[in-house]
């Protein structure tokens, strides 16, 4: 009987130390499988906040540039058509035209980065110059005169200038948010 019972109580502790041994690599798979599942979840966040940060920056350049398209728009009509009379209004719609652009141009420094930020000052700048340019042909104008007969010169240049430097900009933005956007399929 003692065997028995010997036998009993060494297969009673040979199934508890097994229960216990399954039970520690259950505990120590789950504690992995948490680990991973924290690990998954953090690089998820920082994935969401990586294209969230590329949304963002996608939007503030959009915004920059379509307040250049308007600028440059009205600038292209002031070149082109008849100069108005009084100029006034006219140099009070630039003013706010170049205005606005330079106010996008903070949202593209929080954005950043620094290139981006650089070359859309520099487009901004060149709209300020052109606004000079443009505001000296309309103090002096009596009205009708289009410049870019009369100014012809200034025109073709300020057109290369903008070419450039908007080119520039739209390729450091391009590169800031992950090269050429492919339309989703």
């Amino acid at each position: 009987m003692k065997d028995v019972v010997a036998v009993a109580l060494i297969t009673a502790l040979s199934t508890v130390a097994a229960g216990g041994l399954a039970g520690a690599f259950t505990y120590r798979a789950a504690l992995i499988q948490a680990r991973n599942q924290r690990e998954q979840a953090r690089e998820g966040r920082a994935e969401e906040r990586v294209v969230r940060h590329r949304e963002v920056r996608l939007e503030a350049y959009v915004r920059f540039l379509d307040q250049l398209l308007d600028a440059h728009r009205y600038m292209d009509q002031l070149w082109t058509e008849p100069l108005p009379s009084p100029a006034q209004p006219a140099l009070r719609q630039l003013t706010e035209h170049v205005d606005r652009l330079w106010k996008a141009t903070t949202i593209i420094d929080l954005e950043g980065p620094p290139d981006v930020s650089d070359a859309a000052r520099a487009v901004a700048g060149l709209a300020a110059e052109e606004w000079d340019a443009l505001k000296e042909y309309l103090e002096g104008s009596h009205g009708g005169e289009e410049l870019h007969l009369s100014a012809s010169g200034d025109w073709v240049q300020f057109g290369r200038r903008r070419a450039e430097v908007g080119d520039r900009l739209v390729a450091r933005a391009r590169n800031a948010v992950g090269g050429h956007l492919v339309a989703p399929e």
